[in-house]
């Protein structure tokens, strides 16, 4: 009886083990392992090995101070965070952290002091997550990681459960060889006292283990930064950490108690619709695990959701709030979107309308557009409502209650000051305020004004419109984040409004030249062709150059401006790059203007040593947006050795973004374009070869002459001028160098430009 209720209690035991180690163990986005009181690394899990780089062999038995830089060493900080730990029972912290490799990571991490039953320190456990991801832009995951702990030290305690209960067996065949040999009555009462203290002992053991198992559990997952849950196969909630427990009393005004054995969809009836429930029953009805970003409309939120199945049927789950994260990539998305528009036509009135349609209901509910060229009386060119019964309405509101001119806000304001205009909150009391009679104060109710924001169209200096933004009917309210969108979508359509004009005025320049040239002589004829050609050519280059550059500036502003949160001093210094890279290419368009100047020779070149490194490495930045846009991959292959050639830098780099810039237009989408150098003898070569449309043989040498195109780019798109290729060459032989062609039709061209080495 005796062998059977210590086999009983033993099997119980590890069933609590084995339950303890498998819930552990379904956790794989934490670094879990422990400590002995001095600090040594005691156990290791893969999540530790992950995220430290370190095999348990490599770690264990060593202080834990190697994942600390040099600096939180010297200073005393990990014998700070264990002195703090054991005093108040848990420490918490954020800091730079050191892999095996050598290089550092952000990392969250929880120190838990973990004493036996009489109080004393048997050691530390600690969690690590690695937050490096989070903390650089935020596009990366964190993952739970805690197996292998769990399972050492699962492992550990099975084997000295498995011990002590081959030692009990040993004993009991002692004592029943014992009761054989002993024949009297006091012996046989001995025997069976003895039995009774033996399976007390053990009881008491495992009822010791049992609870060390639950305290070490419970203080693992507290100190979990995400809200974690624990559900039954019948849905119902098993166990809440600390984060979980704080959500459920500020959304449910629940304590924990009251929601532990609650099923889940009674707790939340409004998940029955919802992708969250979608989510559940997937990983569920799968077994495996499953992360998911979802949208919850009943909350208005993005979350990240993390599921586990358990073995015993149940389902462990983590979640966090990643509504910035995805605001901020739909905020970069739309902006595209505008772009899209704003460069589809040159038809200006025609291109706000469609932004304004863009606009609602992305941004506003309401979206109105006037123009004010030339400082005069502002004219309404495009107007957007979710409801199109209202643009009647509100265009009744203007023509019987035009706006005061001298009005100190609103959009004459903008209009004269050119600063933007934010109404976060519009209560009825304003409106009433506002208005200058009952009809007027009705129309407006009836428009259902609850937020507003006014930027200003500008060109330089130059205000020239303003876009007004309305929410009504969504409820919105306006941020400042709200408002620095809107001011960059009216900086791009007041640029797509430039280049319009400029197209205009080009336009009116080549038919004042064709009618000129029709009157002359036969001799003049071909004279205003050649201006006719130039002036196509100032119309493309500002339709063909200046809006991507205006692309370069508006993502490097969108980073400056913490969309994709937080920038480092070195990304603030690469976002410094980028924009001197636009300021330069500016001055490259100014050059090309002025093709004039350099047919007449009038060239300035500064010959200086440049390293081809320093040049190469920088090219990938200045056409990221062109690849991107083209579906074209591109890779630098750098010389073996550090080449320093004799040229004019900005000459240099001027002939490297035609040439690229050629490569991405002629290539396909899925193609690929790569940069490399070399030695060749006494000069540098640098090769940009593409897998694009190619050259037929007999005009590889056309190519190079001015206004000469051979083909039509693959995306049917407007071509260039045909000027590119004989500057970039007339620039190469001005260095003292040339530039040369190889290419076969359908499989891609090599373009090589050769410069002088500089003499060491």
């Amino acid at each position: 009886m005796s062998e059977h209720a210590s086999g009983t209690r033993g099997e119980a035991l590890r069933f609590s083990e084995e339950r303890f180690r498998l819930l552990v163990e379904s956790i794989k986005d934490y670094a879990i392992f422990m400590l002995d009181p001095e600090g040594r690394v005691v156990t290791w899990n893969e999540g530790a090995e992950r995220i430290k780089g370190y095999r348990a062999e490599e770690i264990i038995g060593k202080p834990f101070t190697v994942f600390y830089p040099p600096e939180a060493v010297e200073s005393g900080f990990p014998q700070y965070e264990l002195e703090m730990a054991a005093k108040t029972g848990r420490f918490e912290d954020e800091g730079w952290r050191v892999r095996k490799d050598g290089s550092r990571f952000w990392a969250n991490i929880v120190i838990t002091a973990l004493r036996d039953e009489a109080g004393e320190l048997v050691g530390f456990a600690k969690v690590t997550r690695d937050l490096t991801e989070r903390r650089e832009a935020e596009q990366q995951r964190v993952r739970l990681s805690a197996e292998a702990a769990a399972r050492a030290e699962a492992d550990r305690r099975s084997r000295e459960l498995e011990g002590l209960n081959a030692r009990l067996q040993e004993q009991a065949v002692e004592l029943e060889y014992q009761n054989e040999e002993a024949r009297a009555l006091t012996e046989e009462l001995e025997r069976t006292n003895r039995e009774l203290q033996a399976a007390l002992h053990q009881a008491e053991d495992a009822r010791d283990a049992a609870r060390s198992a639950e305290r070490f559990t419970t203080e693992i997952l507290a100190s979990i930064a995400d809200p974690f849950v624990v559900f039954d196969r019948d849905w119902r909630i098993r166990y809440v950490n600390p984060r979980a427990a704080q959500r459920f009393r500020d959304v449910l005004q629940r304590q924990p108690d009251e929601v532990i054995g609650q099923v889940v969809w009674d707790l939340y009836p409004e998940l029955a619709d919802s992708p969250i429930r979608e989510a559940l029953l997937e990983a569920f009805e799968s077994r495996a695990p499953l992360t998911r970003e979802v949208y919850a409309p009943e909350r208005g939120v993005w979350l990240e959701l993390h599921f586990y199945p358990l073995p015993d049927g149940g389902l462990a789950g983590s979640w966090r709030d990643i509504t910035e994260r995805k605001r901020a990539e739909e905020a970069l998305q739309f902006l595209d979107g505008a772009s899209a528009i704003l460069s589809s036509s040159l038809d200006y009135e025609r291109t706000l309308a469609s932004l304004a349609h863009l606009v609602v209901p992305r941004l506003a509910d309401w979206c109105a557009i006037d123009i004010a060229p030339d400082a005069g009386k502002p004219r309404r060119i495009a107007v957007a409502h979710v409801d199109p019964a209202k643009v009647q309405l509100a265009r009744r509101l203007e023509e019987r209650f035009p706006p005061d001119p001298n009005a100190t806000s609103g959009v004459p304001e903008v209009l004269r000051t050119g600063r933007s205009e934010l109404f976060a909150d519009i209560p009825d009391e304003t409106l009433v305020a506002g208005a200058k009679d009952e009809e007027q104060l009705r129309i407006m109710r009836e428009l259902g004004l609850r937020s507003a924001m006014i930027v200003p169209l500008r060109t330089g200096r130059q205000v020239f419109g303003a876009m007004t933004l309305v929410a009504a009917e969504s409820g919105r309210r306006y941020t400042e984040a709200d408002l620095r969108l809107a001011e960059e979508v009216a900086r791009r359509a007041a640029i797509a409004v430039e280049n319009a004009r400029l197209h205009r005025d080009s336009l009116a320049a080549r038919d004042a030249a064709e009618r000129a040239a029709a009157d002359a002589e036969a001799a003049a004829r071909a004279a205003a062709e050649a201006n006719t050609a130039k002036t196509d050519f100032l119309r493309v280059m500002s339709h063909e150059l200046r809006t991507p550059l205006n692309a370069i500036g508006g993502y490097a502003e969108l980073l400056e401006l913490g969309i994709h949160g937080p920038i480092t001093d070195a990304q603030r210094e690469a976002l410094g790059r980028i924009r001197r890279s636009q300021r330069h290419l500016l001055s490259l368009i100014n050059d090309v203007l002025n093709f004039a100047k350099l047919e007449a020779g009038h060239l300035e070149i500064t010959s200086v040593p440049v390293r081809l490194r320093e040049v190469l490495s920088g090219l990938e930045a200045m056409i990221a947006p062109q690849l991107r846009a083209g579906g074209v991959t591109y890779a630098y292959v750098p010389a073996a050795e550090d080449l320093v050639v004799l040229a004019d830098r900005d000459k240099l780099e001027q002939i490297l973004l035609n040439l690229l810039s050629n490569a991405v237009k002629f290539t396909p989408a899925g193609g690929h374009i790569e940069v490399a150098a070399s030695r060749q003898g006494d000069k540098a070569a640098i090769r940009v070869t593409d897998t694009g449309v190619g050259i037929p043989a007999d005009k590889l040498e056309a190519v190079f002459e001015p206004f000469v195109q051979v083909r039509p780019a693959p995306s049917g798109g407007p071509g260039g001028t045909g000027l590119g290729l004989s500057i970039s060459r007339d620039l190469a032989h001005a260095m003292g160098g040339d530039l040369t062609a190889e290419s076969v039709v359908d499989k891609g061209s090599t373009f090589t430009i050769t410069l002088p080495l500089a003499r060491e």
